[in-house]
C-alpha cells in the first residue's frame, strides 16, 4: 500500500481548519482522508475504521486532545494509531504532556503545506516500517513456535519406529494419571535383536524394529498407546487396568512373535516377554513402570507375567542379597564346609570337596544355588573366589599338621567361570600353593560345563597350565549342560563327575542306570575317573561300583561338614563292608 491510500483522520472543533487540511491532502494525492468537527465522535468512528494517522487538534471543547488520546488508548492500547497533534501554539508543558502520551509529531497552525505535507509522510513512514517489522516479528514468532513445536514433536518420538519414546510415554502416563480413571501397562521386552545386530548389522536390526512395532500397534485399539521405552523395549499404555483383559492383550501381542518375522529376503528369529501392571485409581507413573518391569519374567521362564508383592519382595530380596555379598568373607559370615569323597572299591577316604556356606545375620543359611549366580554376576565372584583357594589352603595345611592326610587325600574347590576367565588364574593358584608348601597333589579343582562352555579356548589354556603342574580337575555336574565330546577330547581333565540327576533315580530308572554306565564308560574311554555325588542308599552304591565307578560322595557316607567336624569324621571313619550289585536293585 502507498503512503497516498493510507487512511487519515482529521479531527478539529473548527471546520474550517478541517477543511483545509482536506484539500491539502487531496492536492497531494491522499484518496482515504476524513475530517470529525466533534472529538466524541472518534471512538466510535476508529472503531469502524481504524486510521493509519490522526491529526488531532489539542484545545477542543467537551474532549480536548488529551482526553481523546486517553481514550483511544484505553481502548486499543499497542494497536492505537499513531497522532500528530495539530495546535496553535507548542508551549514546553504542552509538548511534554504530549510526548509523554505517545504523540508522533506537531503541526503548527497557520499550516505550512510543505512541512504538513513532510511531517505527514514522515509519520507514516516510519508507522509504515513498524508494521513491516511488527508483521516480520510476527512470521518469526510463527515459524519459531512452528519449529518449537517440531522440536517438541521430535523430542518426544523415537526417530527409527516414530512411536512415542520415553519422554512421550512419561508425558502419556502423567496424563493418564491425572484422569485416575484407571490404566494398564505392558513392558515388553524383546529378545534375541542383538543377534539380530551381531549376524546382519544395525540398519537390518532398525528395519525389524520399526517392522515389529507396525504389527504390534496394529493388534491394538486405537485407545491404546505403544511405545519405545529404550533399545529393545516396548510399552504399551491402555485405558483398563482389568488384569484377565490386560492378559489376553498380552498373548494377542505375543502371538505376533510365534514365527520368524519376514522381512525382504530375511526371516528373523525375535521372541518377547511381558510384564503387567496396572491401577485402577491414581498412581505414581515411574512406580506403575517399575511394577511391570519387575513383573517382566527371566529370559528362558515364562512369556507373561502380572505383577505381585511376592515378585517384588523377591526381587527386593535378591537385591539386598547382592548388596550384602560385598564384604561378606571380610565379615566372617562365609565358610568352608567339606563332604568326604571315598573309593567305591574298598571305602576308604580319598579326599572331599569343600562347598561355600553363607551365614548371613538377618537372612540366616543362604543356599550356594542362590547366592553364586548373584556372585557371578556382580563379579564379587572373583575375590569369593580368591578367598576360598585360601581358605581351603589354610584348611590343608592345618590338616597335614595334624597328620589327617596321606599321599592320596586331596581337596577340590569349585571354580566359577569368571574365575578362570582371568588370564593369569593358573599362574595365580601355583604361586599360592609355592608361598603356602602345599604340593599339588593335595589340591583339585572342579569346573561346571557352563564355565568351560563360556569361554572354551581361554578355559583350555588355563587348565593346561595347571595340569602340566599336576593339578587334578574334574568336570563337574557333567550332562547337565551343554555337553560336547570335543572338549572331552580337547581339555585336559583327570575326573568326571556324574551328576546326582542321574544317581537319584538309579533303584528305579533303566534309563538313568544307562546314562551312568555311558558316562562311565565315556571317562574310562579317554583315561579319566569317575566320581558319583548324591549318594545317599547303599543300592545306589553298589551299582556304581559294579560299573567301575571309582569314587563316591553323598548323603549315604556324610553330608557337608563344617572343617572341625570333617576332620573328626575322618579319624573316626570306619570302612563300609562292600554290598554286591544284585538285579534286585533295579526292580526288574
Amino acid at each position: 500500500m502507498s503512503l497516498t491510500e493510507k487512511h487519515l483522520l482529521v479531527v478539529d472543533d473548527n471546520t474550517v481548519n478541517i477543511d483545509l487540511m482536506l484539500d491539502l491532502l487531496d492536492e497531494y494525492g491522499f484518496e482515504n482522508v476524513h475530517g470529525i468537527n466533534d472529538p466524541r465522535k472518534v471512538l466510535v468512528h476508529c472503531q469502524k475504521q481504524l486510521p493509519d494517522l490522526l491529526l488531532l487538534d489539542i484545545r477542543m471543547p467537551h474532549l480536548d486532545g488529551y482526553a481523546v488520546i486517553e481514550e483511544l488508548r484505553n481502548h486499543f492500547a499497542d494497536q492505537m494509531p499513531p497522532i500528530i497533534v495539530l495546535t496553535a501554539q507548542i508551549d514546553d508543558v504542552t509538548r511534554q504532556r504530549a510526548l509523554a502520551m505517545g504523540v508522533r509529531d506537531f503541526i503548527t497552525k497557520p499550516f505550512k503545506q510543505d512541512e504538513v505535507l513532510q511531517r505527514i509522510r514522515n509519520t507514516l513512514d516510519v508507522e509504515h516500517r513498524y508494521q513491516v517489522r511488527d508483521k516480520q516479528a510476527d512470521t518469526l514468532e510463527l515459524m519459531v513456535a512452528k519449529r518449537t513445536q517440531e522440536l517438541d514433536r521430535q523430542s518426544r518420538t523415537d526417530s527409527i519406529t516414530q512411536l512415542p519414546n520415553r519422554r512421550g510415554l512419561e508425558q502419556a502416563l502423567q496424563a493418564a494419571a491425572l484422569q485416575a480413571s484407571g490404566t494398564g501397562l505392558l513392558f515388553i521386552a524383546l529378545d534375541k535383536l542383538d543377534d539380530v545386530v551381531r549376524l546382519h548389522g544395525y540398519r537390518v536390526a532398525d528395519q525389524l524394529l520399526r517392522f515389529i512395532s507396525q504389527r504390534l500397534r496394529r493388534q491394538l485399539s486405537p485407545e491404546c498407546l505403544l511405545g519405545l521405552w529404550g533399545g529393545s523395549e516396548l510399552v504399551v499404555i491402555t485405558t483398563t487396568a482389568d488384569p484377565d483383559k490386560l492378559l489376553q492383550m498380552a498373548n494377542q501381542l505375543l502371538a505376533c512373535f510365534e514365527q520368524d518375522q519376514a522381512l525382504d529376503a530375511l526371516l528373523l528369529p525375535l521372541s518377547a516377554r511381558i510384564g503387567i501392571s496396572g491401577e485402577a485409581g491414581p498412581f505414581e507413573t515411574e512406580r506403575l513402570v517399575h511394577m511391570a518391569a519387575l513383573a517382566l519374567p527371566p529370559e528362558g521362564t515364562l512369556l507373561v507375567q502380572r505383577y505381585t508383592p511376592a515378585i517384588e519382595e523377591k526381587q527386593r530380596h535378591r537385591l539386598h542379597l547382592q548388596q550384602a555379598i560385598r564384604g561378606a568373607t571380610e565379615r566372617g559370615e562365609m565358610s568352608l564346609a567339606f563332604q568326604p569323597k571315598l573309593s567305591l572299591a574298598d571305602h576308604k577316604i580319598l579326599g572331599a570337596e569343600a562347598l561355600l556356606r553363607w551365614q548371613h545375620p538377618e537372612f540366616g543359611l543362604i543356599s550356594p544355588g542362590e547366592f553364586i549366580p548373584l556372585a557371578e554376576a556382580s563379579g564379587d565372584i572373583l575375590s569369593i573366589g580368591d578367598w576360598v583357594l585360601d581358605e581351603a589352603m589354610r584348611h590343608i595345611n592345618a590338616w597335614r599338621a595334624q597328620g589327617l592326610l596321606n599321599d592320596d587325600f586331596h581337596i577340590a574347590v569349585n571354580v566359577a567361570a569368571r574365575q578362570l576367565t582371568r588370564k593369569d588364574f593358573a599362574q595365580q593358584l601355583l604361586k599360592r600353593l609355592a608361598e603356602q608348601q602345599i604340593p599339588e597333589r593335595f589340591f583339585a579343582l572342579e569346573v561346571t560345563e557352563s564355565g568351560l562352555m563360556s569361554d572354551m579356548n581361554h578355559a583350555r589354556q588355563q587348565l593346561a597350565q595347571l595340569a602340566k603342574m599336576n593339578i587334578a580337575v574334574a568336570i563337574d555336574d557333567f550332562g547337565t549342560g551343554q555337553s560336547s565330546l570335543a572338549y572331552i577330547k580337547t581339555l585336559p581333565f583327570s575326573t568326571l563327575k556324574i551328576d546326582r540327576a542321574f544317581v537319584m533315580d538309579l533303584e528305579t530308572s533303566a534309563i538313568d542306570r544307562q546314562l551312568a554306565h555311558t558316562i562311565t564308560q565315556l571317562a574310562h574311554s579317554v583315561g579319566c575317573d569317575v566320581v558319583a555325588e548324591g549318594i545317599e542308599t547303599s543300592a545306589q552304591a553298589a551299582y556304581l561300583s559294579s560299573i567301575g565307578c571309582e569314587a563316591a560322595q553323598g548323603y549315604f557316607y556324610a553330608r557337608p561338614l563344617p572343617a572341625e567336624a570333617f576332620a573328626t569324621w575322618c579319624t573316626e571313619w570306619k570302612p563300609l563292608l562292600s554290598t554286591p550289585y544284585t538285579e534286585t536293585v533295579n526292580g526288574s
